[in-house]
C-alpha cells in the first residue's frame, strides 16, 4: 500500500469548502484511488501547513495512471494548483 499525503496552505482560506468539496467529487471518484480524505489543522502552537489531503493506492504504478486520469488533471489544474501557495508531497508505505 502507498499512502500520499499532500501539506498545503490556500492563496485564501475561503476556498477551503471549493477544495474541499472538489476534492470529494472528483478524486473519490478516480480508478485506483482509495481513502481520501481532506482535513484543516488542529490550530496548536506552531503551525506551517493548514491543510491535508491523504490518498491511497495499492501500487506507484495505480498511483501513476491516477497521475493522469481526467479527473485528477481536472482538480489539479482548475482548482488545486490556482489555489495553492505552499505544498509539500510525501509518499509512505
Amino acid at each position: 500500500m502507498v499512502h500520499k499525503i499532500l501539506l498545503f496552505n490556500l492563496n485564501d482560506p475561503s476556498n477551503e469548502s471549493l477544495i474541499r468539496d472538489k476534492t470529494v467529487e472528483l478524486l473519490t471518484s478516480v480508478p485506483g484511488a482509495k481513502n481520501v480524505t481532506f482535513r484543516r489543522v488542529i490550530e496548536q502552537g506552531e503551525v506551517h501547513y493548514r491543510f491535508l489531503i491523504t490518498v491511497d493506492f495499492d501500487s506507484m504504478q495505480a498511483h501513476d495512471e491516477y497521475m493522469v486520469h481526467e479527473k485528477h488533471v481536472l482538480f489539479s489544474k482548475e482548482y488545486f494548483r490556482p489555489n495553492i501557495s505552499e505544498l509539500l508531497i510525501q509518499f509512505f508505505e
